[in-house]
């Protein structure tokens, strides 16, 4: 390889590293805006020579508050990309039923029930109240914190019977 192929690689991989710390730091700083934080982010260097950003483990509660952000971002994302903006776009998951999930505007938390005639889903309050109708893209899986806030009124409404 001559000089100047070499100079040319190297700035090639210097970019590279660039690139992939910027993007690095720009998906913490969204992360940390929404309130979540990957510990292990970083970039690192692959065997091939490439960078990459490496997301490393995190706990069910954060894997699941990074996919209520996607699931609720899709439709963005889609508009941006040149598709069409539908936030009501039919998504691909589904609930299973029993399923606990939270309203994420208000923090209520309910079973899931069953979707409505408007693909809603509808959630049973866990406090025995009525039944009430949420987006897809509005709900999140409880938190250990939403659960611990929720046994409470489980308790007094089981001891009330």
């Amino acid at each position: 390889m001559t000089a100047m192929a070499n100079s040319l690689l190297d700035q090639l991989a210097r970019q590279d590293r660039a690139f992939a710390r910027k993007v690095c730091d720009g998906l913490r700083e969204a992360l940390e805006a929404a309130g979540l934080k990957l510990p292990s982010l970083a970039v690192e260097r692959a065997a091939t020579g490439a960078h990459l950003v490496q997301l490393g483990g995190v706990t069910p509660d954060v894997a699941s508050e990074l996919a209520t952000l996607i699931w609720t971002g899709t439709p963005y994302v889609r508009a941006v990309r040149g598709g069409e903006f539908n936030p009501a776009h039919p998504l691909r998951w589904s609930p299973e039923p029993g399923e606990l999930l939270v309203e994420a505007a208000t923090g209520r938390l309910g079973e899931f029930s069953h979707s409505d005639e408007h693909g809603e889903l509808v959630l049973v309050p866990a406090d025995g109240g009525a039944p009430w109708p949420v987006g897809r893209c509005a709900v999140r899986h409880p938190t250990r914190t939403d659960l611990a806030r929720a046994e409470p009124s489980r308790s007094s409404e089981s001891t009330s019977r």
